[in-house]
C-alpha cells in the first residue's frame, strides 16, 4: 500500500505483524522475539503461524523506509485472547525453547497491543476492532468478523469514503 499507492484503495489488517512489535520491545526482549520469529520454532507458535523464514529487522526497516500510507479506508482487527498464559506449558511441552522466559508471552501480548494501536493510527478515521473474541488466528476463529470488515472497506471504497 505504501510502495504502490495507486493499486491499493483500502486495507483490512488482521492481527498484522508490524514494525511496531519491535518498537514496543526493549533491546533485551527483541532478540528473543526475533529468535522465535526466525527459527523453526515458529511453526508451533500461535503468534506467527503463517510466517515463512524472514529477516524481521530487514523487513521492518523496509517498511520504515517506505513513504507514508495515504489516506484510505482501514480496519485493523486485533486479537484479544492473551498468549501469555500459554507460554509456560509450551516450553514444558518442547514447543518453545527452554531458554524463553516463562513470562515472555505477556511481553509479546503487551508489545503486540501497542503495535496494533500504532497500525490503527496509520490513517485518519480508521476502524480498530479489539473485541474479536479470538487469538492470533482471527480469520479461522472469527471468519465472519473478517468477512464483515472486508465488506465494509470495499463499501467505503466504492462510496468514495
Amino acid at each position: 500500500a505504501r510502495t504502490s499507492p495507486k493499486d491499493v484503495y483500502g486495507l483490512v489488517l488482521v492481527d498484522a505483524l508490524s514494525e511496531g512489535l519491535q518498537d514496543a520491545e526493549t533491546s533485551e526482549q527483541w532478540p528473543i522475539q526475533r529468535k522465535l520469529m526466525e527459527g523453526n520454532v515458529h511453526e508451533s507458535l500461535a503468534l506467527y503461524p503463517a510466517l515463512e523464514r524472514v529477516d524481521p529487522d530487514r523487513s521492518f526497516d523496509q517498511v520504515r523506509a517506505a513513504p507514508p500510507l495515504r489516506s484510505m479506508p482501514l480496519t485493523v482487527l486485533s486479537a484479544d485472547r492473551p498468549w501469555g498464559p500459554q507460554v509456560p506449558s509450551m516450553i514444558k511441552a518442547g514447543k518453545l525453547p527452554k531458554d524463553v522466559p516463562p513470562d515472555f508471552g505477556y511481553v509479546t501480548d503487551a508489545a503486540q497491543k501497542k503495535a496494533q494501536e500504532q497500525l490503527a493510527k496509520l490513517v485518519p478515521n480508521e476502524k480498530h476492532i479489539t473485541n474479536t473474541n479470538s487469538g492470533h488466528e482471527i480469520h479461522k476463529e472469527q471468519p465472519r468478523l473478517v468477512i464483515d470488515a472486508i465488506r465494509e472497506v470495499v463499501e467505503a471504497v466504492r462510496n468514495g469514503r
